[in-house]
């Protein structure tokens, strides 16, 4: 009874905070919240037709059974998760690269500080705001998601493990944005600085791959402790990319592979799923960067 307690209590006081009901309610009211929802889902059911009769106009009427609208079931599900991945990329770091630096240019800043509010609940309140909103997305769009059941070829696993990885993506990435938001003086850089954020590690994974791959393709000269070594190195760095994390886990659900565990017959080594060790890394850097951002702001912002 007393963990219901503490954990009602919590959820109590994150509804209680006045940053997340005044944000919500001011993008509520007025019409981009809307705007915003309306084009999401319309561009999401643009993609879902338009790869509906892409794929039918490729099939004879006598040749489409059950194989064929798996496949398609497939390609539905895949498009509308990658859809929603991009906009969650995107969408996100835009939502809170203004937070806090957008009340500096304002001259409001002031007046947050020296409100009862502490600096944790004034960083959870404006982050729970933009989060809740990207959830809102999620769902709106969760309908449309769930037609390729409708179709076939689409498992409950796939389901939850897209809705766990969007939800923890939603988290690191807004948290990105008001990282920076509470570092930079001005929205542009925070912005910036967002978006960088963003493209330099796909760099860096992308870099690193090409020169770890060597060592795994051409073995001949190296241990298979070695390569062993490689491998989980390799893993971890797919495995901190939404993108890479989500097609890794589709093509081990494919190979027929137990949804947490993925097996390297020829190094004998067994890893963490993709989607796991993605969450895992969401979840590290979303409470590492408010920590970080609350450190900053308690030190400096005095």
């Amino acid at each position: 009874m007393q963990e219901k307690a503490i954990r009602w209590d919590f959820i109590n006081k994150a509804l209680d905070n006045p940053i997340i009901s005044k944000e919500l309610k001011g993008r509520m009211r007025g019409r981009q919240g809307f705007v915003l929802l309306t084009a999401y889902l319309a561009l999401i059911s643009l993609a879902i037709v338009g790869m509906y009769y892409y794929s039918v106009s490729r099939w004879y009427a006598p040749a489409i059974g059950p194989n064929e609208l798996q496949k398609l079931g497939k390609r539905i599900f895949s498009a509308v998760v990658l859809l929603e991945f991009l906009l969650i990329v995107f969408i996100g770091p835009a939502l809170t690269s203004g937070s806090i630096s957008s009340e500096r240019e304002r001259q409001t800043f002031d007046l947050l500080r020296a409100s009862l509010l502490s600096t944790r609940e004034l960083i959870l309140g404006k982050l729970g705001s933009a989060v809740a909103f990207l959830l809102l997305l999620i769902l709106a769009a969760l309908p449309l998601q769930s037609l390729a059941f409708f179709i076939g070829g689409v498992g409950w696993e796939e389901m939850v493990i897209s809705l766990v990885m969007l939800a923890t993506s939603t988290l690191m990435f807004c948290t990105l944005g008001i990282y920076f938001s509470g570092i930079a003086k001005r929205t542009v850089a925070a912005t910036v600085m967002s978006y960088a954020s963003l493209i330099l590690p796909v760099i860096f994974v992308a870099f690193m791959f090409y020169l770890l791959i060597d060592g795994v393709i051409d073995p001949s000269s190296k241990s298979i402790e070695y390569q062993r070594m490689l491998i989980v190195i390799i893993w971890m760095l797919l495995s901190s990319n939404p993108f890479t994390a989500a097609a890794l886990t589709e093509i081990m659900l494919e190979e027929e592979q137990t949804l947490f565990f993925f097996h390297f017959p020829d190094f004998s080594v067994t890893l963490f799923s993709p989607w796991i060790l993605f969450t895992v890394f969401s979840v590290i850097m979303t409470l590492l960067m408010i920590w970080l951002i609350v450190f900053y702001m308690n030190r400096y912002e005095r």
